[in-house]
C-alpha cells in the first residue's frame, strides 16, 4: 500500500488517488502480476507518477486533458530531465506498461474518469489467427539490430 511520510495512506498525493492505487495493488496477485517479487515495482511506478503530477496540481482523478498534459511533461522529464531522473527506453516502456495497466483497471472499476494514453489499433497474427490489438503510443521506439546509420 502507499503510505505517506505522516503514516497516512498517501495524503500527500490526495487521499482518493492513494486509495485508488491501493485498490489496484490489492488485486495484483489475481489480475496479472502473481509474482510477489514484482509487486515492489508495481508500487513504485504509480507512486513516481503521482509525485510528479502533484507539482502540476493534477491528480489521478482529473480530466483526460489534464492527465495528458502531465503525461507529456513526465515523458520529457524522463527523457531530457536531470540525469538522475532519466529513463532508458526499456525502463520507460515498463513504466508505461504498468501505468497503462493501472489506468485501464481504474477506468473499468469506475475509480477514475480517464486514461491519459492514446492507443492505435494494429493487426496481429498468431499462427493462423488474425486479430486486432491496441498499441500504446507512449511507448518509445527501439532501434532494430539490423538497422544501421
Amino acid at each position: 500500500v502507499l503510505v505517506g511520510d505522516d503514516l497516512a495512506f498517501g495524503v500527500a498525493f490526495g487521499l482518493r488517488s492513494a486509495a485508488v492505487v491501493n485498490g489496484w495493488l490489492r488485486e495484483l496477485s489475481s489480475s496479472g502480476c502473481p509474482v510477489p517479487s514484482s509487486w515492489g515495482s508495481y508500487v513504485w511506478v504509480p507512486r513516481s507518477w503521482m509525485e510528479f503530477i502533484v507539482d502540476f496540481d493534477v491528480n489521478l482523478c482529473d480530466a483526460r486533458r489534464s492527465l495528458r498534459d502531465a503525461l507529456s511533461a513526465y515523458a520529457v522529464h524522463r527523457v531530457c530531465g536531470p540525469i538522475e531522473a532519466q529513463f532508458g527506453v526499456t525502463t520507460w516502456d515498463r513504466h508505461v506498461s504498468v501505468l497503462s495497466s493501472f489506468c485501464r483497471w481504474a477506468v473499468a472499476e469506475g475509480r477514475v474518469q480517464a486514461v491519459p494514453f492514446t492507443y492505435a489499433q494494429a493487426g496481429a497474427l498468431d499462427g493462423d489467427q488474425v486479430g486486432d490489438r491496441q498499441i500504446n503510443l507512449a511507448v518509445r521506439r527501439r532501434l532494430r539490430a539490423h538497422v544501421t546509420i
